[in-house]
């Protein structure tokens, strides 16, 4: 085996086994029955792009599916609106992701929605987040906060964090460049991959792109 060889194989198995962890592309403007979303999804939580399809079951629901290379970052969510206020919504989701740290998400969304703006909507919410056997075997269970935006439906841009108050490690040394580790919940594993008890896997930053933009009939009617 050359050189060469034996640098791309490590850096290509660190690739497909990057995945920390996923969490859903939700519809920031509430769809209605049998409206249809398709996107892109890239993220700090997968290397590879993610496909997305949400359809509006009715008018205060939709059903969405990723689809991840090879498979990490692939899953299925449900929203469903639980009070509506003018513009204002309130939105809970319930998901689960297929990752090497596999996940199930319950997020409740607070959204606001701009009507003399169409596709535009700036949205906050809480999310438990639930490891339940993650890479090294063991369970997380974490909470936290996050925020996105909308921009005329066409792209998203979404940022939270998700803590382990039990077994991650200490919230003290979140932005610490050499952080506390418990030997008893490491954070990296053998490899050298953030183990299920990292900060890292806390961390979730989505950029969503509507296949919109890449249609040539969209970019023409500018």
């Amino acid at each position: 085996m050359n050189n060469k060889l034996k640098i791309m194989l490590p850096i290509i198995a660190l690739l497909f086994l990057w995945g920390c962890a996923a969490h859903p592309t939700i519809s920031p403007v509430p769809l209605k029955r049998g409206e249809t979303y398709t996107g892109i999804t890239f993220s700090v939580e997968n290397v590879f792009p993610v496909f997305v399809y949400r359809k509006g079951l009715s008018d205060i629901s939709d059903v969405g599916f990723r689809v991840g290379l090879p498979i990490y970052g692939s899953g299925v969510d449900y929203s469903r609106i639980v009070f509506q206020r003018g513009d204002i919504y309130d939105v809970i989701n319930i998901g689960f992701s297929w990752t090497p740290n596999s996940n199930l998400d319950l997020t409740y969304y607070t959204v606001r929605t701009f009507p003399k703006k169409p596709g535009n909507a700036f949205y906050t919410g809480f999310r438990g987040m639930y490891i339940p056997n993650g890479i090294s075997d063991r369970e997380s269970v974490r909470v936290g906060m996050l925020v996105g935006i909308s921009i005329e439906e066409k792209w998203g841009l979404e940022l939270g964090y998700f803590h382990d108050f039990d077994k991650g490690q200490p919230i003290e040394y979140l932005f610490n460049l050499e952080p506390k580790n418990d030997p008893r919940y490491p954070a990296v594993t053998d490899y050298g991959l953030p183990s299920e008890n990292s900060r890292l896997v806390g961390l979730s930053l989505q950029l969503s792109l509507n296949t919109k933009v890449f249609s040539k009939r969209d970019r023409s009617n500018k």
